[in-house]
């Protein structure tokens, strides 16, 4: 304990929010620049699954401009949303319902390809873009009623327990304090994090039935003679074209699935410690802490938010590395660039 009394947190909190979000401003903003490039290609303009990556990446960088640079600014004691109220609440506001954004449209990402890689038609005609567009429409009205409570809730001079700045929770209001956090737990981690888990699980099993139906009709096509395939084979020639363009379709759309499968992967674990955090902080409310407890849990607190905005960084590099189809976009575009 006497090691642990002796390190300066305050000092370790100002160089954590001093130092760590330049690279993750520098790479998330690039990043997100060059996916709303892609995203917006051609190719991609049409299909419903992209349109809720644009739209997360849209929020994404929301997220990285207005929750990193004030947390940057204040690493160096110049950030003008500690001093002034209207742009506290504003800061809070802003970040939270983007986070929020941009998860739930990764959740609505993997129920799309649960619904597009079912082998029931009607389920994978149930996707339009103006559903598409009316699903956004309703995530973001909610989302203005579930967060709007920021701007009665937040303020400045509340240097509150796990808070390395005076803007946040008010102090005296416990009821805002739990609301605040059990808002942030529920929408913007625990629920879109169930939904891409659930709906993930089911596009990969529908995938796999796909597949496995696939090659029982492969088996049951080398059952048929030489002679009787040739004669098929002189019928079945019309239709190479067609086929062949729905093998591209079926593999983008796979490839779409491993982008996507890939980014809940990274979301679950980045959401993994703020969302353990504020669980335990509403638990703990009422508890009487040391000063040495207080400052544990603060820098906890910070290092946590951190994990949660990595996530809104690396989605570039996510589907650079996972998508095939999303590098020779990137190819491309740097090439007629």
């Amino acid at each position: 304990m006497g090691n642990v009394s002796s390190i300066n947190f305050s000092a370790l909190n100002q160089d954590i929010n001093r130092y760590v979000p330049i690279p993750l401003l520098f790479f998330g903003i690039i990043g997100n620049i060059l996916n709303i490039l892609i995203f917006t290609r051609k190719i991609f303009r049409k299909n419903t699954c992209i349109s809720y990556f644009w739209a997360s990446t849209i929020f994404d960088s929301f997220v990285l401009l207005v929750g990193l640079i004030p947390r940057l600014l204040n690493g160096f004691n110049v950030d003008p949303s500690q001093h002034l109220s209207i742009l506290c609440k504003l800061r809070f506001f802003i970040t939270y319902f983007s986070g929020y954004a941009a998860a739930w449209f990764i959740s609505l990402a993997c129920f799309e390809r649960y619904l597009s890689s079912s082998k029931s038609i009607s389920k994978r005609q149930m996707m339009t873009m103006k559903r598409v567009y009316f699903s956004i429409f309703f995530i973001l009205i909610f989302g203005f009623l579930a967060f709007g409570q920021h701007f009665y809730c937040i303020d400045i001079n509340q240097h509150l327990l796990g808070a390395p700045q005076s803007c946040y929770q008010l102090k005296q209001n416990m009821s805002c304090q739990i609301v605040d956090s059990l808002m942030q737990c529920l929408f913007e981690i625990l629920l879109p994090a169930f939904m891409m888990i659930i709906f993930g699980m089911l596009t990969v099993r529908n995938i796999h039935h796909t597949h496995l139906r696939i090659h029982v009709e492969q088996i049951a096509d080398a059952s048929i003679p030489v002679q009787q395939r040739t004669r098929i084979g002189i019928d079945l020639n019309v239709q190479s074209l067609p086929t062949r363009m729905n093998r591209t379709i079926q593999k983008r759309d796979v490839q779409l699935i491993t982008m996507l499968l890939v980014q809940v992967i990274v979301f679950v674990i980045s959401a993994f410690p703020i969302s353990i955090y504020k669980l335990y902080s509403i638990a703990t409310i009422y508890d009487t802490k040391s000063v040495i407890q207080k400052s544990i849990e603060n820098t906890i607190f910070n290092l946590s938010v951190i994990s949660l905005f990595l996530n809104n960084t690396i989605t570039f590099y996510i589907y650079t590395l996972s998508g095939t189809i999303f590098r020779k976009e990137l190819i491309k575009l740097l090439r007629f660039s």
